[in-house]
Order: structure tokens, then C-alpha cells, then sequence
């Protein structure tokens, strides 16, 4: 883990390979089938929100496409009146269960576990 100083305090980032290692001793995964797990859900939520499909983990957060509009600013360099074109961006707002963690009012355990549908559900349109 490497740690970096966050305005007055320490912040320690976890990268992907200890994100890994970390999965894989919870869920008594080896590394490889822990790796493969890990790239399978980024890519389903890179695909599925470029897609337009919200990702929804309940509990930890949500992944979803936002417009972001046109805008006219100042430049930086001559302080002409310049247009950022509109565009697309993703958004995450983040879960009752991670949020609650994060401000240290709840145990850092996930909710019980619930059962999975028989069959995927269909997007929402």
C-alpha cells in the first residue's frame, strides 16, 4: 500500500494488486481467479455505462452516465471568452453502507448476504 499526505493527513491508496490480494484471501480465491474477477467486473461496468445503463451495487454505489452542458469561460490565456463543448461523463454516488464506513458510524462488515435473482433483469428504459 502506498501512502501519500492528503492536506494535514496521511491518505494510504490501495492499488489493484493489493485490492487483489485482499479479495482473494476473503473470499479464499487464488490470485489468478481473484484477477480475472476483478478485470470481468470493470469491464462489465465500463461496457455497461457506456452503454447508458446505470450499475447499481446496493449498499455501495452506483455508476451512471451524466451530460455535462456546454459552458462559455474565461481563458487563462488572454481572458477571451472561450466554449467548453457539452459531454459526457461518469458519475458515482456512493451507497448508504459505504458511506456510513466512511464516516466510521457502522461496522465496516457488508450487510447480510441476500439472495441473487434466478435470472438477470432486464435494463430499465
Amino acid at each position: 500500500m502506498k501512502t501519500s499526505s492528503v492536506d494535514k493527513g496521511q491518505t494510504t491508496v490501495v492499488g489493484k494488486d493489493e485490492l487483489i490480494h485482499q479479495i482473494a484471501a476473503r473470499a479464499g480465491l487464488n490470485l489468478k481467479e481473484t484477477s480475472k474477477v476483478i478485470d470481468a467486473f470493470t469491464d462489465v461496468v465500463r461496457e455497461d455505462v457506456a452503454r447508458g445503463h446505470e450499475v447499481r451495487l446496493m449498499g455501495f454505489g452506483t455508476w451512471n452516465l451524466r451530460n455535462v452542458a456546454a459552458r462559455r469561460v474565461k481563458s487563462i490565456r488572454g481572458g477571451n471568452q472561450i466554449t467548453i463543448p457539452a459531454r459526457k461523463r461518469v458519475g458515482f454516488s456512493v451507497g448508504a453502507v459505504l458511506s456510513q464506513a466512511a464516516q466510521g458510524t457502522s461496522s465496516l462488515k457488508s450487510p447480510g448476504k441476500k439472495s441473487m435473482p434466478s435470472k438477470p433483469t432486464t435494463p430499465k428504459r
